[in-house]
């Protein structure tokens, strides 16, 4: 079962581009702070465990399942009600969603604009993933989205440092960097968490750098995060080196029915004897959903990038995988590469993945983006009536 504001949704959303009750949004330089929490529930049931004094009665959601079992699964919802931990959504849920070990999964409201400005020269940025929650800028807007002059959608991932440490936030948290004949911290991605090791962690994150051998000054640069391209994997930036890891692989789909954050890259690791610093991986872009009848990008570009490899120790970390980017509307205009979802630079360590982006509109669209838009016309994306059924025939 789906319910994604698509045609071939087998439950049809019957909202449309929400109701505009927030009013005509008017946004100046800013973190956005969704109504959100970490939550669980079964497919086929009106019950969505999540804590937050916040949601009520009437609100439409995101439910998204970011990690672990089901990663990249998701739909749209309305809250019935709300109480003592419990949301009571409207519409039965479509998938199953898990909130224990490696699976984490989030609900959040999605604000219902009139129209939405981000305005001269302001960032508003996504809220950093943290492990339970944020990652995702997700909005309705009745009317139009759009920008002034140098406005920006920012979900980039963040760049580790040269002392080890990692990139954490918008998506996935980069590796480690270490030294001492010990692997690296591959990073983390759709089946789990960052960790020691080689090998890439599953299908949406960078593999763990290298392990230093019984040779005092070997080592290897950190592997790219993956996601609608595969990370590259580590490289040997030294003539001594240790065991290369392997970069993270593809994760999600074209349409983005299924989307999931770019991946983390792995840091690099360094012999027992270096004193260079190893580089700490970066992060992986975020997710962005837009819902409107109107989007215009003339004046206003959403970046989505995986962090590039820090570039100044000798054990050089990897790049983070792109984030994903989801419009539905009636109109676009998109520009010339307003929205960029490319992976991170290597920087000697393996590059990032690119991002995914993907247009359904009604009636029309003009413009580039980075990666090539994928794209489908779809006549359901449409103001329902006042009685819940479409404005059009869907036969």
């Amino acid at each position: 079962m789906s319910r994604q504001f698509r045609s071939d949704d087998t439950d049809k959303w019957k909202y449309g581009f929400g109701t505009g009750s927030a009013g005509n949004g008017s946004i100046n330089t800013s973190t956005d702070a969704p109504i959100d929490s970490a939550c669980s529930g079964t497919s086929g049931t009106t019950s969505l465990t999540a804590t937050n004094a916040s949601f009520a009665t009437g609100q439409l959601i995101l439910i998204h399942q970011t990690r672990g079992t089901g990663a990249g699964n998701w739909e749209l919802n309305k809250i019935a009600s709300y109480s003592a931990g419990t949301i009571t959504t409207v519409h039965s849920l479509c998938n199953t969603y898990t909130n224990s070990g490696a699976s984490v999964a989030q609900v959040l409201v999605m604000t219902e604009y009139n129209n939405l400005t981000i305005n001269s020269g302001q960032t508003l940025t996504a809220k950093a993933w943290n492990g339970t929650v944020g990652g995702i800028i997700a909005k309705f807007v009745k009317g139009t989205v759009q920008g002034v002059t140098n406005s920006i959608i920012n979900l980039n991932g963040n760049v580790g440092n040269a002392n080890g440490n990692p990139g954490v936030g918008i998506g996935f948290q980069g590796g480690y960097g270490q030294q001492g004949q010990a692997w690296s911290y591959y990073g983390e991605g759709t089946s789990g968490a960052s960790a020691q090791g080689s090998n890439a962690n599953a299908n949406g994150n960078g593999g763990g750098a290298s392990k230093a051998t019984s040779s005092s000054n070997a080592g290897d640069s950190g592997a790219g995060g993956g996601n609608g391209t595969s990370g590259a994997n580590a490289v040997c930036t030294a003539g001594n080196c240790g065991i290369a890891g392997t970069g993270g692989s593809t994760a999600g789909v074209a349409a983005l029915t299924t989307m999931v954050f770019g991946g983390g890259a792995s840091g690099g690791a360094n012999g027992a004897s270096e004193s260079n610093g190893a580089g700490g991986g970066s992060a992986g872009g975020g997710i962005c959903l837009i819902i409107a009848k109107n989007i215009d990008l003339t004046y206003l570009t959403i970046n989505n990038k995986g962090g590039d490899g820090e570039a100044s120790s000798w054990r050089r970390a990897g790049g983070g995988g792109g984030g994903s980017v989801l419009l539905k509307c009636q109109t676009a205009t998109l520009g010339t590469n307003k929205i960029v979802a490319t992976g991170g630079a290597g920087n000697g360590g393996g590059a990032g993945g690119a991002g995914r982006i993907h247009l359904d509109y009604k009636t029309s669209y003009t413009g580039t983006t980075n990666p090539t838009l994928d794209y489908t016309q779809d006549a359901t994306l449409d103001y329902p009536s006042a009685g819940g059924a479409f404005l059009y025939n869907l036969c």
